[in-house]
């Protein structure tokens, strides 16, 4: 079994989160990223990678928001980043609802404008549409109505329960252990753009590594070091190529 992470994965969002976090952020309601400082999107994405859950998009736009017009080139390291999450001052739960009730204000007010700010990877996204929707299975942060909307959207017809999300705050480890229980003692493959994910999952399952492949994906929101990383770690490092050129044989 594959299980695709969601956004850097199957889709570029990076456009979509970073408008709706600076609205979460301000209580603003823009839909499109021209109404925000081009110097602040710009440090907002390059330390895109460093964050997984949704929440965490709220504390690192604050920060960039104080400091992208001396900072704008900025590339924050593991542990800068770690004090701005620790200082956050509003809990990880609370802070993906709120991120979650900002995505939810800018679709009702144009849904069609959210939708051009995420875009499917090519020419992944084409061959999971051609072998059919119905056997990709999705592990994500992000909320399952945004990440059902825009696989129907854009063709893709993935099933509801095979999408496995991050509404109310629940964490990765949790949903895999579901998806454990229903894999039938399967091998399952799992392909995360974030190496921290990645980790979390390699240390917490560490007895199953006979049925465990972890595999990290070369062309999502990743550090200048993280492929590197990867392969130091023994994680295999993927294009959109060499994935689908397994495709047939792991997507059960």
């Amino acid at each position: 079994m594959l299980i695709f992470d969601f956004d850097g994965v199957l889709f570029n969002t990076l456009d979509e989160v970073s408008l709706t976090a600076y609205n979460a952020v301000t209580g603003k309601l823009f839909i499109s990223l021209e109404e925000l400082p081009g110097d602040l999107v710009g440090l907002f994405r390059r330390n895109r990678f460093h964050f997984q859950s949704a929440g965490d998009a709220l504390p690192l736009m604050s920060w960039c928001i104080k400091n992208f017009r001396r900072r704008s080139h900025e590339l924050l390291s593991q542990e800068e980043y770690g004090d701005i999450i620790d200082n956050a001052g509003i809990s990880l739960p609370r802070r993906t609802e709120i991120f979650f009730a900002a995505r939810k204000r800018f679709v009702e007010r144009n849904e069609e404008r959210w939708r051009a700010l995420n875009i499917p990877y090519q020419p992944l996204w084409d061959e999971l549409i051609h072998r059919g929707g119905s056997r990709v299975v999705i592990l994500t942060n992000k909320n399952r109505k945004a990440v059902l909307d825009l696989c129907r959207s854009h063709d893709l017809e993935v099933l509801e329960e095979n999408i496995y999300s991050g509404d109310r705050g629940v964490k990765k480890i949790e949903n895999l252990n579901q998806i454990r229980r229903r894999s039938n003692g399967f091998q399952y493959c799992i392909i995360d753009d974030s190496l921290k994910n990645l980790r979390e999952i390699d240390c917490h399952f560490q007895r199953e590594k006979e049925k465990l492949i972890l595999l990290f994906a070369a062309w999502g929101y990743i550090g200048p070091e993280d492929e590197s990383k990867a392969k130091a770690l023994g994680y295999p490092s993927f294009s959109q190529r060499d994935l689908i050129d397994i495709l047939d044989a792991e997507l059960i």
